[in-house]
């Protein structure tokens, strides 16, 4: 009894220290389900061309209980769009190095990246930079005035809207709206108390409005429900702002003025994705020489 008891001991000591040795380099398997819903709009006020101008994001509207949110929806949305705007590829990550490629056995790949906007000229500005603007005028009275009229209305005043375009340049303001998240994690694997393996996922709702504050219109609403789950073998909490981030992914999808995708990152034989291979500074470059010869010569040299 005593040697069963010690083998049994023993053999958790080896799955303990083999799982921590694991921890510092474990990625995770993530799935994620998404669904967006673009408001109708009739064709007299749908926006069917690029967004183009100054996009102001306003502080997000949320549900009762989930006001503590509010900076972190507005400020992950404004990093959305200026990601969809940025005309460079996107950079390879920690975290996309970690991702394995499980095409193989049938799971489909987690599309993080943002869509690319036909934004020639677009400049989006957060909510902080919103709040210095209105302050350094002192309009903040009437942006508050703005907004409550909103929440009872469910609309703004064009009036309103053409005062932001007149005394900040507004071209578009963007209203997040936060309708509901949770968060929580349940332990799939444990030995002696200690896990080695949760899934944590984060369910949420999102929408946006963009308003036209030079016709005082609203002319793109849409929401997304997104849901994230995330088997982890380190304690590592799934953030919400990244839930956030996909969620605003998916819309930005469904704007006008969409360009092509920039390819996938190859992935290589560790399964893992691998940038484009750059020279060191000092490597001696190989310059590839071509020679021409005329058509002419060709024949001369046949015949």
């Amino acid at each position: 009894m005593a040697k069963s008891n010690s083998r049994q001991v023993l053999m958790m000591v080896v799955l303990s220290a083999v799982s921590v040795s694991f921890m510092g380099c474990a990625g995770s398997l993530v799935q994620q389900s998404q669904s967006v819903r673009v408001s109708p709009v009739s064709a007299e006020y749908k926006l069917d061309g690029n967004l183009h101008g100054k996009m102001y994001i306003l502080l997000a509207e949320t549900s009762t209980g989930q006001e503590q949110h509010r900076y972190a929806v507005s400020d992950s949305l404004a990093t959305a769009l200026a990601e969809g705007c940025d005309p460079s590829p996107p950079q390879v990550t920690d975290d996309s190095q970690r991702r394995v490629d499980l095409s193989f056995l049938g799971f489909n790949g987690v599309d993080v990246r943002p869509a690319r906007l036909s934004a020639d000229g677009l400049d989006v500005l957060s909510f902080t930079d919103l709040t210095n603007r209105l302050n350094e005028r002192d309009l903040a009275s009437r942006h508050a005035e703005m907004k409550r009229f909103y929440q009872q209305n469910g609309m703004f005043r064009r009036t309103d809207l053409k005062f932001l375009a007149d005394e900040i340049g507004a071209d578009y303001i963007v209203l997040p709206c936060l309708l509901d998240i949770s968060r929580w994690s349940k332990g799939r694997f444990s030995v002696g108390g200690v896990r080695f393996l949760q899934t944590q996922v984060v369910s949420g709702m999102l929408g946006l409005e963009i308003w036209d504050t030079r016709s005082g219109r609203k002319v793109f609403s849409a929401t997304s429900d997104i849901t994230i789950a995330s088997e982890r073998i380190r304690e590592e909490p799934m953030s919400m702002e990244e839930a956030f981030k996909r969620a605003w992914y998916g819309i930005m999808k469904e704007l006008p003025g969409q360009t092509p995708e920039f390819p996938d990152p190859p992935f290589n034989t560790a399964g893992i994705h691998e940038g484009p291979y750059v020279p060191e500074d000092n490597e001696p470059q190989q310059v590839e020489t071509k020679t021409e010869v005329a058509v002419g010569e060709v024949a001369k040299a046949a015949g």
